[in-house]
């Protein structure tokens, strides 16, 4: 069985989600075999760039993190960007005057619903957004389970709130009715790159670490 760890939570700077649908290293089957594209659609990729961090000497989770670089799988959650569905809905309310850092400045799991069954490998779902509006977009990106998928195109009924989206990747895992529809969702993926990441790894900066892009390829499990 695959050990999936929960990522740190850490100042993020910049992060950006793609679903290229190109091979990409580092992927896995649900097997646990290392493969370059094992899943339809190519894999998914999660690019996230950790801000600067002050207080390595005392709590080294950088360290730890570093020695994370052989196929182990995590679990990471999206940072609010632009990316973010609800990150500029007015329903949606962050703490004000506070720029992103980690979990802290969410206010919480914001949630829609799923409103018929897909199954894995399919391209559309439909999604119930009452109480939401008209806030999804293509571009975003959105969640079911440990999964994110960038929605490609999208498609409202006025009458009923219920969303048609095509999204990208396929879908890895069945959908069933009432199933959350994450607006932050979590990415299930492997550092590809530990090698660069590690290189500014040093103690120039008095225990001030500012590490390499992380690189996650998508872990199917």
């Amino acid at each position: 069985m695959t050990t999936i760890y929960d990522f740190p939570t850490v100042p993020v700077s910049k992060q950006v989600f793609h679903a290229p649908g190109a091979a990409a290293e580092g992927g896995y089957t649900a097997g646990f075999v290392r493969m370059l594209s094992p899943e339809p659609g190519g894999r998914s990729v999660l690019e996230m760039q950790i801000a600067l961090q002050v207080q390595e000497w005392d709590y080294p989770t950088t360290s730890w993190l570093m020695s994370m670089g052989n196929g182990e799988v995590f679990r990471v959650r999206l940072a609010p960007t632009p990316q973010v569905l609800s990150a500029k809905s007015p329903s949606v309310t962050w703490e004000d005057g506070i720029l992103w850092s980690g979990d802290v400045k969410w206010s919480g799991d914001i949630t829609a619903t799923f409103a018929a069954t897909a199954l894995e490998g399919e391209t559309t779902v439909i999604v119930d957004m009452s109480g939401w509006g008209d806030i999804a977009r293509r571009g975003h990106v959105i969640g079911h389970m440990n999964n994110c998928y960038k929605i490609m195109a999208v498609s409202y009924d006025t009458a009923t709130d219920q969303v048609t989206m095509t999204v990208k990747p396929p879908l890895r895992n069945n959908v069933a009715v009432n199933d959350s529809a994450y607006f932050r969702p979590y990415f299930l993926g492997t550092i590809s790159n530990m090698e660069s990441v590690r290189t500014t790894y040093d103690a120039e900066n008095n225990g001030a670490i500012q590490i390499g892009k992380i690189v996650f390829a998508e872990a199917v499990v």
